[in-house]
């Protein structure tokens, strides 16, 4: 086990031990790492990075571990020690936070922006009164952090660097590398500063180098509703609640009271957007968007109630230090409307000042620079709103995303191995291979950079400066595996695949039916890079094509959202529970009195029948994802209630027989109030 470094002068990292501030399992210490707030201000303050390491046991323990980082920026990682504990039992499990994050400090909180995004949610005002709001308290957030700390020191190359000086202060020869979303981008620099201390590079959900205008949410988006196969019924809702927005009541993620929220299309379409990086959601999207564009509105609660623990789950001082630094949004493109996690990012990117000497980062060694425009983030996301409340809003508005294939996906489940020589473009050139440009200006002759002389307005003669033969940073040496997931709408796989491919070392593999974070949805994913990681040229444990959980397509369920109102409210189920009970002790009670000679064996069919109801319901009901039953019911619920009906009325027939006891008009009683209960609300 390696030995961790305790001590060491201000301007050089080194490790802490502390109480772990969350339950892990048993074998993991937690520490900080003290390091300078600022690298190119060694002498100045310093900050402390939390982490966490789970240290494995047994004869069969690898040297080399796994050292992983949440997405974001802003999202914490410890929590994730547990699941990867029990996935790579053979190896140290090392969770990095990112500094500023809720398990570091400083912890760089901002919450005047989560208060002004719940408050544009309240309304569907202007875009400019939105932008203007959001704007304000992202300047009032930087002005009180500011106070504090250099935020200069909180970008993805300084987060890149902590991994680096982690390793090197825990005693770790090599390690491998595991990010999702952001902090793919984080492994990949810390992959370049440290080529030597890393074994291998695990890229789950690839953020591309470099990101483009806002707006861009909408194409990708478009182009995950194509593969979904659902684009006319998405436009057809959109349109609708543009027309017609929806209020909904849901917790305030502030407060933990009730709040009211008021979506429009493009409102709901951010969200849809966000839900699909749950990979429970995803297979209910088609369901979902035919019933809201018929009217159903309230099918949108469960993806309504999410949004309060996504605005929570990020530490959004770090995110916008981080966004406004290294990814700044650019102006909107004429005629798009962006989705509003992109109109949210550029209000607060055009408000928060850059420290001075500060450029927006290259993309790491190793990857080409593809453009993106998302929020990032596998184990903390954010939902917010569109920029305006009228105009287009469909998903015509971007037009399509680049690189995507058929409505139905055609790419997914499938392997790329990069074979192209290392440093080579496209085009199969190497930078130094391209003709230099001829430039010709007033008063000079002859070629720039070409080996012959040049006559300035003198006439004087000038010995020309020889071309400066370009120089390339190697790529990357260690083996990497870039993992997709088919219906991502967050970080397509398309670029994934691409920039794999310009990537000598690296393969990719995209993964059918899952989303945004394929480590966190996909057994076939997480058994994929537990094999990677054993042998990084093995081959597919598994077949990446089979999606772990079927669609539900409209018309396969009874669509409704009284299931999930009962599973926030069990108190709702007292009819179904009273009927159940009645129809067990109408059994019973009859049963014993034709044992006796003195019953109705009517009372005794209508117990069994309305028996038979309650076990059919609930056996259907088992079949059922948590997730589907927030949405709706079994398509036969409906038929086995005219079970229930029958039971009522031989119930009702036994109840006004002649000598007919006084407490047989219970079952009756119960009977009618279940159907009402039934027809009138849970089917309605």
């Amino acid at each position: 086990m390696p030995k961790a470094t305790g001590t060491g002068t201000a301007t050089q990292a080194r490790v802490e031990q502390r109480p772990c501030p969350l339950r892990l399992p048993a074998g993991t210490i937690c520490g900080v790492l003290v390091v300078p707030e600022r690298r190119d201000m060694p002498s100045g303050r310093t900050i402390k990075v939390g982490y966490a390491v789970h240290y494995a046991e047994g004869p069969a323990r690898k040297a080399d571990p796994v050292v992983y980082m949440g997405g974001g920026p802003g999202a914490s990682s410890e929590q994730v020690i547990p699941f990867l504990a029990g996935m790579l039992p053979d190896r140290d499990v090392v969770a990095i936070e990112q500094r500023g994050d809720r398990y570091s400090e400083p912890r760089l909180q901002c919450p005047e922006i989560a208060e002004s995004l719940v408050q544009v949610l309240q309304t569907t005002g202007q875009a400019a009164q939105e932008s203007a709001l959001l704007a304000k308290d992202g300047l009032a957030c930087q002005a009180r952090l500011a106070q504090q700390s250099s935020l200069a020191g909180y970008r993805t190359s300084e987060i890149a660097a902590d991994v680096v000086d982690l390793r090197k202060a825990l005693g770790y020869p090599k390690w491998n590398l595991l990010g999702v979303s952001y902090s793919t981008r984080v492994m990949l620099q810390a992959a370049a500063k440290d080529p030597q201390g890393t074994r291998s590079v695990v890229l789950d959900s690839l953020v591309p180098g470099r990101v483009g205008p806002d707006g861009d949410g909408w194409p990708r988006l478009a182009a995950t509703i194509a593969k979904l196969d659902i684009t006319t019924r998405f436009d057809a809702m959109v349109a609708r609640l543009n027309a017609q927005p929806v209020s909904l009541r849901t917790r305030d993620p502030l407060t933990g009271g009730e709040v009211t929220v008021v979506l429009d299309g493009a409102d709901v379409a951010t969200i849809l957007a966000e839900s699909l990086q749950e990979p429970g959601v995803i297979p209910i999207i088609p369901a979902l968007v035919d019933g809201v564009a018929d009217g159903r509105t309230g099918l949108l609660q469960p993806l309504v109630d999410g949004v309060g623990d996504e605005l929570s789950s990020h530490e959004w001082g770090l995110y916008y230090a981080v966004k406004c630094q290294d990814q700044p949004p650019t102006a909107t493109k004429p005629g798009i409307r962006p989705l509003f996690t992109d109109a949210a990012d550029a209000a607060v990117c055009s408000a928060w000042p850059v420290p001075e000497k500060t450029t927006a980062a290259s993309p790491p060694t190793g990857t080409a620079g593809t453009k993106s425009g998302t929020r990032s983030g596998s184990g903390g996301k954010t939902t917010d709103r569109a920029n305006t409340s009228t105009g287009k809003g469909t998903t015509g508005n971007g037009g399509s995303a680049t690189g995507t294939g058929t409505p139905q996906g055609g790419t997914q489940g499938q392997t790329t191995q990069s074979k192209s020589p290392q440093g080579q473009t496209p085009q199969g050139k190497t930078p130094q291979d391209r003709t230099p440009r001829t430039r010709t200006t007033p008063g000079t002759t002859g070629t720039t950079g070409s080996g012959t002389t040049r006559t300035g307005r003198a006439g004087r003669t000038k010995t020309p400066r020889l071309p400066r033969t370009p120089t390339r940073k190697p790529g990357l040496s260690a083996p990497v595996l870039v993992v997709g997931g088919q219906f991502d709408a967050t970080t397509p796989p398309e670029a994934a695949r691409e920039i794999a491919l310009r990537t000598p070392s690296a393969r990719f593999v995209e993964f059918a039916g899952v989303g945004h974070g394929v480590l966190f949805s996909s057994h076939c994913g997480q058994r994929t890079i537990a094999t990677f990681l054993d042998d990084p040229a093995a081959g597919a444990p598994c077949d990446p094509a089979e999606a772990p959980r079927p669609m539900v397509r409209p018309g396969t369920i009874l669509l409704t959202s009284s299931a999930y109102e009962i599973a926030k409210h069990p108190i709702l189920l007292v009819p179904l529970a009273g009927f159940a009970l009645v129809s067990v002790l109408q059994l019973l009670l009859g049963l014993v009195a034709l044992v006796r000679r003195r019953g109705d064996w009517l009372a005794v069919l209508g117990g069994l029948l309305g028996l038979a109801f309650v076990v059919l319901v609930v056996h259907s009901v088992r079949g059922f994802a948590v997730t589907t039953l927030s949405i709706g019911l079994p398509e036969e619920v409906p038929w086995y209630g005219l079970i229930a009906v029958v039971a009522w009325l031989v119930s009702t027939v036994s109840a006004f027989r002649l000598r007919a006891r006084a407490f047989a008009i219970l079952p009756c009683l119960a009977g009618l109030a279940f159907i009402t209960w039934m027809y009138g609300w849970v089917l309605a």
